[in-house]
């Protein structure tokens, strides 16, 4: 790498906190093993052109206010989610029965705990790869005839996994449920894992990983977990290898799969049209013989978030914009704060350019096409991560603006009048992504996942409505402490 730009890169990032934390100490910097070009960040006419763009702004913002309003939106309806009916059989495996006659559907789920934190520490990849070869052919019928039954009654099916869970199912209409589980229970118990479809699962994770590597946001948020929940969890690996990826065999997936994916380690979740007595004796007749063991316990783990100011640096070879980013710890969801830094983060950004950090970075000061923030949680807490993309020549400025927006919010209340805009945003896309079948299964399985109140997400948008500033305040200055200030900077 140019000593010259990884000077600018360091310097940057300093920059950005040194401006309103007091120049915290950098103790660390990482720098991957790449060389790139010079960084020009000598731009005598950056100011000029900054404060053009910001009085463009302002005289725009005047002429939309001068519009005439639009008229008003009625409030979205209370979102009341199927309560479940929750029965457990003789072998461990919860049946979640979720009632909903708005359409002729039924969604079928099965959740396993045998997600990505569950892969051993020389067998990275494992947990995906098995959850992916599960729709790949059975010990009775080939992935082809899975697919041609399926396809012929017009409904879908696949699986995967996410960090805590491996999911199997499909949505089908309400007449098809008892193929539906038919399938669900032979492709999760009599799984066949054919070689050339771990072959080419393999070449997919590959390519997977050589995107996010290329990606600036993914190398930043990988790291980001390293930052935060350390080297022992599991939510701070880095990527795999290519050789770790094609070192793993069928024996390995077979292993993973007797472990792991037992009905006493298992939720399985109906949602639609259904009446619960039919799903219960399916589902018995279905995934009664399924035998039960030993679950594995949740790998958990316990660490110490950063306590001094670090500038983590990554560098990509003639990277053509600079990426910024600030990360902080925050609770996992359900504990103390949950809420309040979730409503934190739609302050911040929200998916919509009137939120703090578009208005500013974009509207106001032109540094970026567009800032984001985002709060992810898991067993080991949460992690909420900030920022976006800037010329090589402004990363400083983005930097120092980008501190000040978020741990500013520690500086002061949120005022009354934002809040509530702030709540009816949150309300809202709620209450629209909670509409189907589908997000009810996905908001049942968090709930069981966590061990969270059954009433949890039907309250979500009243324990909203009653936010406070002040409220707010304190888990902002509890989350965005500058002495613990971490940047990443990708460039």
């Amino acid at each position: 790498m140019n000593a010259r730009k990884l000077a600018s890169l360091a310097t940057l990032a300093l920059l950005g906190a040194s401006l309103v934390a007091c120049k915290p100490k950098v103790e660390q910097v990482v720098v991957a093993p790449d060389s790139g070009g010079p960084v020009d960040t000598n731009d005598t006419e950056l100011d000029a052109d900054q404060a053009a763009k910001a009085r463009e702004a302002a005289e725009q913002r005047a002429r939309m206010a001068e519009l005439t309003p639009l008229p008003g939106v009625a409030a979205p309806t209370p979102v009341h989610l199927p309560e479940p009916i929750i029965t457990t059989l003789d072998n461990g495996l919860e049946l979640i029965v979720l009632v909903d006659h708005e359409s002729p559907l039924v969604e079928v789920s099965l959740r396993v705990r045998a997600g990505q934190i569950y892969d051993p520490n020389d067998k990275p990849g494992v947990a995906s790869t098995t959850a992916g070869l599960l729709t790949e052919g059975t010990t009775k019928h080939s992935k082809v005839a899975l697919d041609e039954r399926v396809d012929a009654t017009g409904g879908t099916m696949g699986s995967g996994a996410s960090n805590e869970l491996a999911f199997l199912g499909g949505t089908l209409l309400s007449k098809d449920l008892g193929l539906g589980l038919e399938l669900v229970a032979e492709q999760a118990l009599l799984p066949a894992f054919p070689a050339d479809s771990l072959t080419k699962l393999q070449e997919q994770e590959i390519q997977g990983v050589r995107a996010a590597k290329a990606n600036p946001q993914a190398l930043a948020g990988t790291l980001a977990g390293r930052i935060i929940y350390g080297d022992k969890s599991p939510y701070g690996r880095l990527f795999a290898s290519e050789e770790q990826i094609r070192a793993l065999t069928r024996d390995d997936v077979v292993a993973f799969h007797q472990r792991h994916y037992l009905p006493n380690n298992a939720m399985l979740i109906i949602s639609g049209d259904v009446d619960p007595k039919q799903v219960d004796k399916l589902v018995r007749k279905h995934f009664g013989k399924w035998a039960k063991g030993s679950a594995p316990a949740i790998p958990t783990t316990s660490f110490s978030p950063p306590s001094k100011p670090v500038v983590h640096i990554i560098d990509r070879k003639a990277s053509a914009q600079a990426n910024i980013y600030v990360v902080t710890a925050g609770p996992k969801v359900g504990e103390a704060g949950w809420l309040e830094l979730e409503v934190l983060d739609s302050a911040l950004s929200g998916g919509t350019m009137s939120t703090r950090l578009n208005f500013v970075l974009r509207e106001q000061l032109g540094l970026t096409y567009g800032a984001s923030s985002y709060y992810q949680y898991g067993f080991d807490g949460g992690l909420f991560m900030a920022g976006g993309g800037t010329k090589n020549k402004t990363a400083d400025q983005f930097a120092s603006a980008l501190v000040e927006l978020v741990y500013g919010l520690a500086d002061a209340p949120i005022e009354a009048g934002e809040l509530a805009r702030i709540q009816g945003m949150v309300s809202g896309v709620f209450a629209l992504s909670a509409e189907g079948v589908g997000a009810a299964t996905e908001l049942t399985a968090q709930t069981r996942l966590y061990g969270l109140p059954l009433d949890f997400w039907s309250r979500y948008r009243t324990d909203v409505a009653s936010m406070t500033p002040e409220r707010l305040h304190a888990q902002a200055k509890r989350s965005f402490d500058r002495g613990h200030l971490q940047i990443i900077a990708v460039g």
